[in-house]
């Protein structure tokens, strides 16, 4: 019995490194066909939907069809935030640009800034696509609830960036499996994470509910 229990166990992890390497591989394949421009944030959303799918439970989903559809269907809207998000990064690209041919006493103060724009805009980035697929938003109030999200719920925020940090520091030092893991392991992590607040979020929100009726 308890060599069946280790056996169940350990088809259970070759099943997740199975999944989680065929999706990345996917996210990627999907990623070159828009060209990386037009394909990032289609893939990407396909990639957290389908990982949000997966945590909750549905893990019998046709996974290639599924994250085509998604693709297809989330094509125009997604890339819409995606490219809101690039002009920022752009934006702030050029900031960094401007400040840095500052000299004196003013540059120490523009480049702190800087820098604290450029983390807020890396929180909004860490929560956008789980915000994507979990709510159903215009474009600009997902940039939005995502800010408040991780400004509102520190403790959550702080462990994602550890997470993401951690899975970006072992595909650094592996590149094989940063090639085969690193979307996908992130993805799942930011989601997983960010599904515990949703569901804290939901209960809060039902209490308070209550209370006011």
């Amino acid at each position: 019995m308890e060599s069946t229990d280790w056996m169940g166990k350990l088809l259970g992890i070759c099943q997740w490194i199975t999944r989680l390497a065929y999706i990345n591989l996917l996210w990627l394949f999907f990623m070159s066909v828009g060209l990386f421009v037009f394909g990032a944030a289609p893939s990407t959303v396909a990639m957290f939907t389908i990982m949000r799918k997966w945590i909750k439970g549905e893990t019998d989903l046709p996974v290639f069809s599924f994250f085509w559809e998604t693709c297809k269907k989330e094509f125009w809207k997604a890339n819409r935030l995606g490219f809101i998000l690039l002009g920022i990064s752009i934006v702030l690209y050029l900031d960094w640009c401007l400040i840095s041919s500052v000299q004196g006493s003013l540059y120490p103060i523009l480049i702190g800034c800087l820098f604290g724009v450029v983390f807020l805009f890396l929180i909004v980035m860490l929560f956008i696509f789980p915000v994507y697929v979990q709510y159903e938003y215009k474009t600009l109030q997902y940039i939005k609830t995502a800010f408040l999200l991780g400004i509102s719920y520190p403790l959550y925020t702080m462990v994602m960036i550890s997470a993401a940090i951690c899975v970006f520091a072992i595909s650094l030092f592996f590149n094989g499996i940063g090639l085969l893991f690193f979307g996908s392991s992130i993805s799942y992590v930011l989601m997983y994470i960010s599904n515990l607040l949703f569901t804290k979020i939901a209960k809060e929100f039902n209490v308070v509910v209550k209370k006011v009726l």
